[in-house]
């Protein structure tokens, strides 16, 4: 049980004035983790629009002022919270050159998410809320734009070996690929699955491969 503050002591869009949060007192460490421990179990359950600081506070027993001061803006509380339900963080450090491996590796994450029912409609539920939420938005932008540096760098290094043909827009594949997996998903009556995914991947090799 937190001595703070109760959670409904301050209204949601009140301005909260916060101080650094200590970083040498461990009770910081465990107060951060309940936190996102509760804004996690609230976006797998009710998606994103359920991340703010008074539906937080109120989960993990906390006051607001305290989900403010180590998260100043829904943004970035929506972020941590999606970076610690996140399987794995897309990097360019563990990819090995060769195009089919490095594309599994790196999209792995996506698919078994995509695979996953809770995790699914978690996704469906971001893809909704990115139409009228610009926190959302933004936050979903950063993702991307990680997501895309790494995947800029299989296609620039697939070309330089001769796996691809020059030319391959990096966007529109990466829409092509992700999208394939979205449809098989959410619009189609065979599903996703590890192989058929391997074979979104496979299809975009050979289409893409030098003539």
């Amino acid at each position: 049980m937190s001595n703070d503050t109760p959670a409904h002591t301050q209204p949601e869009h009140a301005h909260v004035t916060t101080s650094a949060p200590r970083t040498d007192d461990p009770r910081v460490g465990r107060t951060r983790a309940a936190v996102i421990d509760a804004a996690t179990a609230l976006m797998m359950e009710d998606g994103p629009g359920a991340i703010t600081h008074a539906h937080v506070a109120a989960a993990a027993n906390v006051s607001r002022t305290t989900v403010y001061t180590h998260w100043p803006t829904r943004q970035d509380l929506l972020r941590a919270t999606i970076d610690s339900i996140r399987r794995h963080e897309p990097d360019t450090g563990v990819l090995t050159g060769s195009l089919r491996d490095d594309l599994r590796a790196v999209l792995a994450p996506l698919i078994s998410d995509l695979c996953d029912d809770q995790r699914a409609s978690m996704i469906a539920t971001m893809m909704q809320r990115a139409l009228h939420d610009a926190e959302v938005v933004a936050v979903r932008d950063e993702f991307i734009r990680e997501f895309t540096t790494v995947f800029d760098q299989i296609v620039t290094t697939a070309i330089a070996h001769g796996d691809l043909r020059p030319g391959v827009d990096t966007e529109r594949a990466l829409a092509s690929i992700v999208g394939s997996f979205v449809f098989q998903r959410f619009m189609s009556s065979t599903g996703l699955d590890p192989a058929a995914a391997d074979a979104v991947i496979d299809d975009f090799i050979e289409f893409h491969a030098p003539a």
